[in-house]
């Protein structure tokens, strides 16, 4: 089980928590309820499948254990990418030719969804459409950038690749040999977008209950029964679990805490930076990502602070050793900035999948789940919302954007959970080896 309380911690010293809009209060559930669709967990994923579920007329109550966008939604870079990890989607069990297809469109898509529907519903979330970059850490990983913009323009979308120059112009670092420039992505504050995703749920009729972790679920009759630890419960058709990286905080589908490998992502944030250094950095409303295996990612946000994330320790710890890897990736990065103050420092769980895709499972008897966003969670989980809310509804799996499939446990699960240390060092080797050696 994770540790409570340094997750409140990872949480509560967050940029984004000092930061966000204030939040609507919802109550803890007290009695019992009854409901179409039951959502577990209230990050991006539940509260915009939420969300679009209240708005056609369905009945449907989200619990979430403690508040709004407490999870990775509330803690992560704020940066709005499209798309999937994967150029294009490659087939495999669960997803063939057609599907796949239909995925990299879906994909193509999620970040103007997300800039769109934040428009929509008028959400104060610091939302800015100002581009994403990935910068390339050798001539290796810039052919491959390369790569991806031809087969990404070749189905119409259009990415432009920088040189090391313009590179460096746009985003005030001289370490990349070039990158992939890509107009759609932008950047926000991602806790207080997931509180306006909650207050536009409650207000298109969404039941919304904070404080109400799910400490039960059994059959009752042709739906399901969920208990909370608040001492209430709901009763609804069909259940959803939208629980990701905190799958393991409880787990009623057989295997769903095994079908996602998480980590702990880090991030520090330097005080709000004077006017002469922040014209030498990237503007606000830009998020960069790198495309080593370790990578690093970055922003500058609306106050003038700059935010850089790198991984930490495995544990989950909030000692100041932990995020020596994000210092240092700022050091290398941004040399002028290694004497900034640095203001806030936190943590949230990223969850993964050996392909690095989504998952839909289908348990069958109207029990569901949606986990495995692979760091891509705030585009690609906004938009997944009408998705989900189309299955719950009846839709068939086969008309839909995403896959479904039955739950895929991850084969010797705890031990690639312990080997992950191992496998860092190598990745940190082959990124290090890419750094210096000629593309081939």
């Amino acid at each position: 089980m994770p540790d409570i309380k340094l997750d409140q911690e990872g949480f509560d010293r967050s940029l984004w928590s000092a930061t966000a809009t204030a939040p609507v209060a919802f109550p803890a559930l007290r009695g019992e309820r009854r409901a179409d669709v039951a959502i577990v967990g209230g990050g991006f994923t539940g509260l915009s499948t939420a969300l679009h579920l209240a708005e056609r007329g369905v009945s449907v109550t989200l619990l979430e254990a403690k508040t709004p966008g407490f999870g990775a939604s509330g803690r992560n870079g704020g940066q709005v990418i499209a798309g999937f990890k994967h150029n294009e989607i490659p087939t495999g069990p669960g997803i063939d030719a057609e599907m796949a297809a239909r995925m990299d469109r879906f994909g193509d898509g999620t970040a103007q969804f997300t800039f769109d529907l934040i428009a929509r519903l008028g959400i104060d979330c610091e939302a800015k459409q100002g581009g994403w970059v990935q910068g390339a850490h050798g001539e290796t990983a810039l052919r491959a950038i390369e790569r991806k913009a031809e087969a990404l323009n070749r189905r119409g979308v259009s990415l432009e690749i920088l040189s090391a120059a313009e590179t460096e112009r746009r985003l005030g670092t001289n370490w990349y040999p070039g990158s992939l420039w890509d107009s759609r992505g932008g950047t926000l504050q991602p806790l207080s977008y997931a509180r306006g995703l909650a207050a536009a749920a409650g207000r298109a009729g969404a039941e919304i209950f904070a404080d109400s972790p799910v400490t039960a679920i059994a059959r009752d009759g042709k739906g399901w029964k969920l208990s909370t630890a608040s001492g209430g419960a709901v009763i609804a058709e069909k259940a959803l679990f939208c629980t990701n990286g905190y799958s393991d905080l409880f787990n009623p589908i057989p295997s769903l805490s095994r079908t996602v490998i998480p980590f702990f992502s880090y991030q520090i944030a330097t005080e709000p930076l004077s006017d002469n250094i922040l014209k030498t950095l990237l503007a606000d409303g830009i998020g960069v990502s790198e495309f080593r295996r370790l990578l690093g990612y970055f922003r500058v946000d609306t106050h003038g602070r700059f935010i850089m994330g790198a991984r930490g320790a495995a544990s989950g710890s909030m000692e100041g050793s932990s995020f020596d890897f994000a210092r240092a990736r700022i050091r290398q990065l941004f040399p002028d900035l290694a004497d900034q103050k640095m203001e806030y420092f936190w943590n949230g769980k990223v969850a993964i999948t050996m392909d690095y895709l989504p998952r839909l499972i289908d348990q069958g008897n109207g029990l569901h789940a949606a986990v495995g966003w692979n760091g891509r969670g705030v585009a690609v989980t906004t938009a997944s919302g009408p998705v989900l809310a189309d299955w719950m509804t009846g839709a068939s799996p086969k008309d839909l954007p995403l896959a479904v499939t039955p739950p895929r446990p991850i084969h010797f699960h705890g031990f690639k959970r312990k080997a992950a240390s191992i496998a860092t060092l190598w990745y940190d080797y082959l990124d290090k080896k890419e750094r210096t050696e000629p593309a081939r």
